[in-house]
């Protein structure tokens, strides 16, 4: 960390959060492809090797090429899911919480509101925040690895008017509200392909009953495994937990809003709570989120 004051020091502080912020997306883009390699594999097993048991009798070499495939895809499937094992989950919600962080102090250090209000001690406030942030992550250090510093401007924050326009509108209406719907849009879609391969089964089950037909009953275990598996995917991704919590902030943050629009004029006190509402808000979000997820 920089000992420069000022400028300089909120910039290069700026640039830290920007590369921790795209460790915590890489670690996170990592368990998703993760889940989602070993979800397909899951499937795959169960299809494959319910075809081979439908295909060897009368076409050998297909069976056994299928067989082989089966076991390849089941023997994929724990290789895969380490890649979203708790330990990995937990290196991202650190590296997510330390970005958030930083993210915070600068915001708020911009708006020069709550701690950093008095204009004598506001550099050296910021630089020990986010040093002793720093210092606690330490440990993360080799998530960071590849990941140079990208440069870009201080965010357009020269008060509190901007911080409310900038920060506070600018969460609520570009990233709380969007990923609400988001959330459960995919929630949603999980649910579809559940329902999908329910009524699969009983068409399976159906048919096996009525036509004493076993090449249908052999599948019905099949899907009802790939059902379990979306099921089971759908609930480690947290889909309707996210949309819960994401549309709750946004209602905060929308209430907060309006507080702040009927303030005319606002005090010194008012632009204090401003910022410490909206901050303590995303932060108790950020935590609530993240600990539900090290908690699976």
């Amino acid at each position: 960390m920089s000992t420069l004051g000022g400028a300089a020091a909120a910039e290069e502080i700026w640039r830290a959060q920007n590369v921790w912020s795209r460790a915590a997306n890489r670690a996170k883009a990592a368990i998703e492809r993760s889940r989602t390699a070993t979800l397909c594999a899951v499937v795959a097993a169960a299809v494959l090797g319910a075809a081979t048991s439908q295909l060897m009798p009368f076409f050998p070499v297909t069976g056994r090429v299928l067989a082989f495939l089966a076991l390849l895809a089941a023997g994929a499937a724990p290789l895969a899911a380490v890649g979203a094992s708790p330990d990995r989950v937990r290196e991202w919600t650190a590296l997510r919480s330390v970005s958030e962080e930083l993210k915070s102090q600068v915001y708020v250090y911009l708006a020069r509101a709550a701690q950093y209000r008095a204009p004598g001690t506001r550099d050296t406030e910021l630089r020990t925040r986010t040093n002793a942030v720093l210092a606690d992550a330490g440990g993360l250090d080799r998530a960071l690895a590849g990941i140079e510093p990208a440069v870009r401007p201080l965010p357009p924050v020269a008060g509190i008017a901007d911080y409310a326009e900038q920060r506070l509108r600018r969460q609520l209406e570009h990233y709380y509200r969007p990923k609400a719907r988001e959330m459960a849009a995919r929630a949603r879609l999980v649910e579809r392909w559940g329902q999908v391969l329910a009524g699969i089964s009983v068409l399976l089950g159906a048919v096996a009953g009525a036509f004493a037909a076993e090449e249908a009953a052999a599948w019905i275990p099949v899907v009802a495994a790939v059902s379990a598996s979306v099921v089971s995917y759908g609930a480690s991704a947290r889909f309707v937990s996210q949309e819960i919590e994401f549309d709750r902030t946004a209602r905060e943050l929308d209430t907060l809003l309006r507080w702040w629009r009927e303030r005319d004029p606002a005090t010194d006190a008012d632009a204090d709570r401003l910022a410490e509402r909206t901050e303590h808000v995303v932060s108790v979000q950020n935590e609530g989120w993240m600990a539900k997820w090290i908690a699976d």
